[in-house]
């Protein structure tokens, strides 16, 4: 297994930044780096959009884990060979007026020790990105 990791620290509570986090239909009014699509219950099917090499890519992924204020979490990705733990952590600081946002994504399968160069490279900066995406939307709001 392989985990990239990020951080940053929102100056907002961790309610804010779910509230945008997991409204999915909007992701679109923010974000320039990946989207989110379907509805974030654990369980259910979604998708996330993002691009690669200059052209919009997708993947179907599955709702693994939602703990309101706390963590979402999906898995997708060519099972087997290339798979993702994608997860974003709310973590309250200085009694829950600011959030230390933690995205990352562990990977597994086959291929992830082959390519992980090529994922560090390419997907990297986009989690970075989405997460001052993230935080321009919930500090501007």
């Amino acid at each position: 297994m392989i985990t990239y990791e990020t951080e940053t620290t929102i100056d907002a509570s961790p309610s804010e930044v779910w509230k945008h986090l997991t409204d999915f239909a909007r992701h679109d009014e923010w974000s320039q780096h990946f989207k989110l699509r379907g509805r974030p219950v654990a369980g259910e099917m979604g998708r996330v959009e993002f691009t690669l090499f200059g052209k919009t890519s997708q993947v179907d992924v599955r709702i693994e884990k939602v703990e309101e204020l706390r963590e979402l979490r999906w898995r997708g990705g060519p099972r087997g060979l290339v798979t993702g733990s994608h997860y974003f952590i709310l973590e309250p600081l200085e009694g829950g007026s600011r959030t230390r946002f933690w995205h990352g994504e562990t990977f597994g399968g086959l291929l992830a020790p082959l390519v992980w160069a090529f994922l560090k490279a390419q997907l990297g900066p986009s989690y970075s990105g989405f997460n001052e995406d993230l935080k321009r939307r919930v500090e501007g709001d």
